[in-house]
C-alpha cells in the first residue's frame, strides 16, 4: 500500500488487508466492522489508535510528514518512523520485559502495530495522582543499564559499533532536540511560551548568565558529537507506562548514538520536576519522589558497573588481562561512571530549563491552577537548574539535596 495517513476508519481497511495484524483482533470470518478504533495520540509528532474487538486489541501508531503539535507548516520527513521501529527492535532484543511486543512494522506507510498497554498507565499521570510504584526504580534502571550498556564500545565490535550508529542517525529529530532542549530556551524565540505569571527577569538573568551559557553549549556539543551509545532520546515520564507490576518504556523517536548520560538526564529531570510541583503538606509523596531519584541513579550506575566488569567482551576488548589489571579496570569503570553522572546532571538542568520556558510542558507544572503558584514552582525550577548546571556535585545526594532544599 503507498503512503498515505489514515484515519479511524481507513485504519480498519489497513488492518483487513494486513494478515499480520488482522490475526491479533480479528478472527477469519469477523468482519472490520466489529472493531473499535479511536485516536489517542496527545504527543507532539506522531498519531496513535487503539484498536479493540471486545479483549483483543492492539496500537497502530502511524508517522505524518509534519510535526503534529505545531502543523502542516513545519514539514518533518516521515522516515523518522524507521528509526523508532529498528530502536523498538533492538530494544526489545536488550530489555524485553520493558518494552511492548511489535506485531507489525511498515517502512511505507511510517506505521508500527503493538502491544496495547491497556492493563498500564502514563507514569506522569499516575505522579500526578500520587500513586506509588514499588519497582519503578528496579525496572527502569534495568532498562538503562542494559540498553546503554549491549549498545556501546564495551560490548559491540568496532565495525557494528559504526555501522549501528550509522542505522541510526537520526538528523531531524535529533534537530528539534538541538533547538528546543540546547537552543530555544537561552534566546528570544518564538517557540518558547511562558505561564502568564513568570516574572522574566529570571528567565533573563538565566539567558545572560555566562557560566549558564558555556555549560549549555558544552553539553550541546556533547550531544553533537559523542555517539557513545543508543538513546531512547526522549525518557521522561510521558514515556513510560506502567502498573504496579509491570514497567515499559515507549516511543524512541527520538532514538539515536549520543551520550549515555543524555537519558538519565531527561529522565531525573521529569522526577526533580514533579518533586518541585508537591505542595508543602504531601511530605510522604516528596520523600517517595526523591527516593526514586537516589534510587534510580544508584541503582543505574551498579548495573552499569556491573555490566562492564562482568561481561568478558568489555574486558577483552580493553585488554586488562595482567596482575591487578582488574583493579586498573575497576578504577577506569569508577571514573567513566563518573563522567556520566556529571553528564547527566547537566543535561538534567537543560531539560528543567526547556520545560518551563521552551514549547513543550511538563503537566506537573503546567496543570497547577493557581497561576501564582505555578508561577513561583517554575521560578524554583530555573534556580535549580541555573545551580545544577553551574555547580559540582559529587554524588546523587547531593544533587537531591540541592533539589530538595527550599
Amino acid at each position: 500500500m503507498s503512503y498515505k495517513v489514515l484515519d479511524e476508519n481507513s485504519v480498519k481497511e489497513y488492518i483487513d488487508k494486513t494478515p499480520q495484524i488482522r490475526k491479533i483482533v480479528l478472527n477469519d470470518d469477523e468482519p472490520i466492522d466489529k472493531l473499535q478504533v479511536s485516536e489517542i495520540g496527545d504527543g507532539n509528532l506522531n498519531y496513535v489508535y487503539t484498536v479493540y474487538n471486545g479483549d483483543r486489541t492492539l496500537i497502530i501508531k502511524q508517522a505524518v510528514p509534519f510535526l503534529r503539535c505545531v502543523g502542516e507548516e513545519y514539514p518533518l520527513d516521515r522516515n523518522r518512523m524507521i528509526i523508532e521501529i529498528e530502536a523498538l527492535k533492538r530494544e526489545k532484543e536488550i530489555a524485553p520485559a520493558f518494552v511492548p511486543d511489535i506485531y507489525h512494522d511498515s517502512y511505507e506507510m511510517s506505521l508500527v502495530a503493538m502491544q496495547n498497554l491497556n492493563k498500564h498507565k502514563i507514569l506522569r499521570g499516575e505522579m500526578i495522582n500520587r500513586e506509588i510504584f514499588p519497582f519503578l526504580s528496579e525496572h527502569i534502571s534495568t532498562f538503562l543499564a542494559d540498553t546503554l550498556f549491549y549498545t556501546t564500545d564495551f560490548y559491540l565490535d568496532s565495525a557494528t559499533k559504526k555501522d549501528e550508529v550509522k542505522r541510526f542517525i537520526n538528523k531531524e529529530l535529533c534537530k528539534i532536540t538541538e533547538d528546543f532542549i540546547f537552543t530555544h530556551p537561552y534566546e528570544e524565540n518564538e517557540t518558547n511560551s511562558y505561564s502568564p505569571k513568570l516574572d522574566m527577569s529570571v528567565v533573563k538573568e538565566f539567558r545572560e548568565n555566562k557560566e549558564i551559557k558555556k555549560a549549555v553549549a558544552k553539553l550541546r556539543y556533547k550531544f553533537m558529537t559523542e555517539a557513545q551509545a543508543l538513546l531512547h532520546g526522549d525518557l521522561h515520564t510521558g514515556s513510560i507506562m506502567l502498573n504496579k507490576e509491570e514497567t515499559y518504556v515507549i516511543d524512541p523517536e527520538f532514538a539515536f548514538y549520543g551520550p549515555i548520560g543524555f537519558d538519565v538526564g531527561i529522565y531525573l529531570a521529569n522526577l526533580a520536576m514533579s518533586y518541585l510541583s508537591l505542595e508543602d503538606n504531601e511530605e510522604e509523596y516528596k520523600e517517595y519522589v526523591k527516593g526514586m531519584i537516589v534510587d534510580t541513579w544508584e541503582l543505574f550506575s551498579k548495573k552499569f558497573k556491573d555490566n562492564m566488569i562482568n561481561h568478558e567482551k568489555s574486558q577483552k576488548s580493553l585488554q586488562w588481562d595482567y596482575e591487578g589489571g582488574l583493579e586498573h579496570f575497576e578504577s577506569y569503570v569508577d571514573s567513566f561512571i563518573e563522567d556520566i553522572f556529571k553528564d547527566s546532571v547537566g543535561f538534567m538542568a537543560c531539560e528543567m530549563f526547556r520545560r518551563t520556558v521552551g514549547l513543550a510542558k511538563v503537566a506537573d507544572v503546567a496543570g497547577i491552577e493557581d497561576q501564582d503558584r505555578r508561577a513561583e514552582v517554575e521560578k524554583k525550577v530555573l534556580k535549580k537548574a541555573s545551580n545544577l548546571i553551574t555547580k559540582s556535585y559529587a554524588n546523587i545526594d547531593e544533587v537531591v539535596k540541592e533539589i530538595t532544599d527550599e
